[in-house]
This record gives structure tokens, sequence and C-alpha cells, in this order.
């Protein structure tokens, strides 16, 4: 199936099943700013048909990436379950990045091994930092760290931030492109919160 209309089911799907929250109370995001609207994965992803959905596009968008890169599992709740869905259907390895090291056993705080480049996961991003830890982890391990895909960024900050680390942002869309394809099916009401988007101040 061709990429494009993976990314409409993607966006639809999101819609649908109430992942993209649209609010007219703003929620408060990590950086402290607010927005009308908020990205929430895990219900989504807790559904097989939009997991192997995920897991489908981010092996298509890898396509530019030589191929032999390992996973890389970052320190956030939906990473190691759409690495988890990608290493079973595509046979990849991966390496898994922590922020701090386990209590307990190993008290490692990287799992895996490192010599193939990896390529970082994870399902959204607002500024980059956890993908940024986790390269620079990677790197200081003497591994590589070019590329990280993710499902959507809600805006520039995330790509200029991964820039000047040296990593290329791979994405299924951004919030507007995102908004754009569902403006006919939203509702009135959300209409009116998106019209100004991206409402955050």
């Amino acid at each position: 199936m061709q990429l494009a209309q993976l990314k409409t089911d993607y966006i639809n799907g999101i819609y649908q099943t109430k992942a993209l929250l649209i609010k007219e109370q703003a929620f408060t995001l990590q950086s402290g700013k607010k927005s009308h609207l908020y990205l929430n994965h895990r219900d989504f992803l807790s559904q097989h048909v939009y997991l192997t959905l995920i897991a489908n596009i981010y092996h298509l968008l890898a396509a530019e990436i030589e191929n032999n890169y390992v996973l890389g599992v970052v320190d956030s709740v939906m990473s190691p379950i759409i690495v988890g869905a990608m290493s079973t259907l595509y046979q990849r390895d991966y390496v898994v990045v922590k922020k701090a090291p386990l209590t307990h056993g190993t008290q490692a705080d990287i799992y895996g091994a490192v010599k193939n480049p990896v390529l970082l996961i994870d399902d959204m991003t607002s500024t980059g930092g956890t993908l940024i830890e986790a390269a620079d982890k990677i790197r200081m391990a003497g591994g590589s760290v070019d590329y990280a895909i993710i499902s959507a960024y809600r805006d520039l900050t995330a790509i200029e931030n991964l820039a000047k680390h040296q990593i290329k942002l791979l994405s299924i869309a951004s919030f507007d492109e995102i908004i754009a394809q569902l403006h006919d099916t939203l509702t009135p009401a959300e209409k009116a919160l998106v019209q100004q988007h991206p409402l955050i101040f």
C-alpha cells in the first residue's frame, strides 16, 4: 500500500479513536506552554490494527536509511511498544536506552549492541529532548545515530533541535497537516478551536 494512503489511515484513525484531543480548556504541555490540541497515542496503539499500521508506516519512512540499522527504544511509554512491533514484523534488532540506570541487576542504561547505526523510535515529540538524550548516550557508548522517526510533531521546534544534534527527523505528519486533512470532519466547535492553530500561548 502507498505511504500516502497509510498516512491518511493514520490521521483518520487518531481522530476516530479520540487520540487527537481538541479541547476548549487548554492542555499544559511538558514545555509549560498551553495548547488546545493534544495527541495521546496510548489508546490508539493499544489496538493491534493501529499498532501494525504505525509499524508499517515507520518501516516505509525508514526506506531512505541504509539497511544495516538497528531500532532504538527511547525512555518513553510508547517507544518500546512500537519497536516491539517493528522488530517482530521486520526482524530488526533493537537497543534500549534508559534515562537512568536500573537500580538492580546489571544497572546498565543501554541494553543491546550499538555496533550498527541506531534509528531512534518514538510516537511524538514537542522538543526532541528525549530523542537527543538517547542519541547522546548511544554516541558516548561508541554508536552512531543519524535518524529518528516519530508519528507527529507539534511545530518546527523538535526538527530544529534535533538538527543541531545531527539527527534528521522523519515523521508521518505535522499537527498542521493533521488538522488540514481533518478539517471537513471536524465539528464546528473543533474548527473554531483550531482556526488559529497552533493555539499555543
